[in-house]
């Protein structure tokens, strides 16, 4: 009677250890994310769409987020803040103490030159408060359109960013892709101590 048992405790066991699937792999130049990004650090994870792949840096750089080429999303080719269509996500501290996410918006916005906000408004996103933005910038001949999600965890002190930075020509593609990566954001817990990003 004891070995079914023990057979049914191993069995459930291996079962429950095979269940922690690993969604990265390093590259000589950076992390790859597929299926799922995690920051437990930090307190989120992003639920890629199928084929999506992220890119963030090796360690020992720090996990601060990813970055996703809007113009060939699947790409294990390195992807940098210069490619002209990204998509980025990335969290801080909030080091300046900035009062609101509203207030790291103002604050970000003050950075970048010949710009041109389209839209501006309050949000709550996942119980947290946020601010979404959308400007032009105008850069000689061309224009980018960007995107962005401001999201405040007062708590934690931590500000996470989500934006799109595309052309007019490709923006309602990239917009769409955005939105899903948005809708596959959400909050973990801030560990207490260590944790193992899956």
């Amino acid at each position: 009677m004891r070995i079914p048992a023990a057979v049914a405790v191993l069995a459930w066991f291996l079962g429950s250890a095979g269940a922690q699937v690993q969604h990265w792999s390093e590259t000589p130049n950076e992390t790859i994310w597929r299926t799922r990004y995690t920051n437990c650090d930090k307190g989120y994870a992003v639920d890629l769409p199928a084929g999506v792949v992220a890119h963030d840096s090796l360690p020992p750089n720090p996990n601060h987020g990813f970055l996703i080429s809007t113009s060939n999303p699947g790409t294990t080719t390195e992807v940098t803040l210069e490619n002209q269509r990204i998509i980025d996500v990335y969290d801080e501290y909030n080091a300046m103490e900035f009062s609101s996410a509203r207030a790291f918006l103002r604050w970000d916005l003050k950075q970048i030159p010949n710009k041109e906000v389209l839209q501006v408004r309050d949000v709550m996103f996942q119980g947290l408060r946020a601010v979404e933005a959308r400007y032009r910038v105008n850069a000689g001949d061309s224009s980018e359109v960007t995107e962005k999600l401001v999201i405040f965890r007062k708590p934690a002190d931590l500000i996470y960013v989500l934006f799109l930075r595309t052309t007019r020509q490709h923006h309602s593609a990239d917009s769409a892709l955005f939105a899903r990566i948005r809708a596959g954001f959400h909050l973990l817990p801030i560990p207490k101590g260590a944790c193992l990003n899956q």
